[in-house]
């Protein structure tokens, strides 16, 4: 086979077709409500690593959980892997939130509404240390970092949250529908 020759007025036709396709696309997508956070948001390598046995209630009602505080957020990892939570409420979660919580690999992050079940924080009245700004803690395939005053960021292989007063970023696969919402923008964490 030859090289085909494609006049200009041809070229044009064809770069105006697939801008129009473009922009079709564009406007039968639904505005994006559920926007992915971004990759160096949950990236807690920067972070120094704490010793988790300091974190870990030995009570026998806790289960086993570890338990910390960071920029005013209560958190636990555990009791199985890849679980965590968080108790604590930002702007932009709906009424009647008091934390959120990922319950493994398979479903979350959602958010925990008063009148649950699910235990945020320890039964036995142990008092979680403070996870230091700049550091993380692991856990039973979760990382839990303090990236800043006021932020606390969770996540296990595939799922996590990042927490401040102004709002959140939850991270799920792609194509998944086991969670809450992210909000359709994601606020800055106020630095501190």
């Amino acid at each position: 086979m030859g090289n085909v020759r494609v006049s200009h007025p041809a070229r044009a036709s064809i770069r105006a077709t697939v801008v129009a396709v473009i922009a079709l696309l564009a406007a039968s997508v639904p505005a994006i409500a559920h926007a992915a956070p971004r990759a160096s948001d949950f990236d807690f390598s920067p972070y120094r690593s704490v010793n988790a046995d300091d974190y870990r209630s030995v009570a026998y009602v806790d289960n086993g959980r570890h338990y910390f505080t960071a920029g005013g957020w209560r958190c636990q990892i555990g009791p199985q892997a890849n679980a965590m939570a968080c108790r604590g409420r930002p702007a932009t979660a709906p009424p009647g939130t008091i934390g959120v919580a990922v319950s493994g690999e398979s479903q979350g992050p959602y958010w925990v509404r008063k009148g649950t079940s699910f235990q945020l924080g320890p039964v036995s009245g142990y008092r979680p240390r403070v996870l230091p700004v700049g550091s993380r803690i692991t856990v039973a395939n979760v990382t839990c970092a303090a990236p800043r005053a006021g932020v606390v960021a969770c996540r296990n292989w595939n799922r996590g949250f990042l927490l401040s007063r102004a709002g959140h970023r939850f991270l799920y696969p792609a194509g998944d529908t086991a969670h809450s919402a992210n909000p359709k923008r994601h606020p800055q964490p106020a630095r501190q």
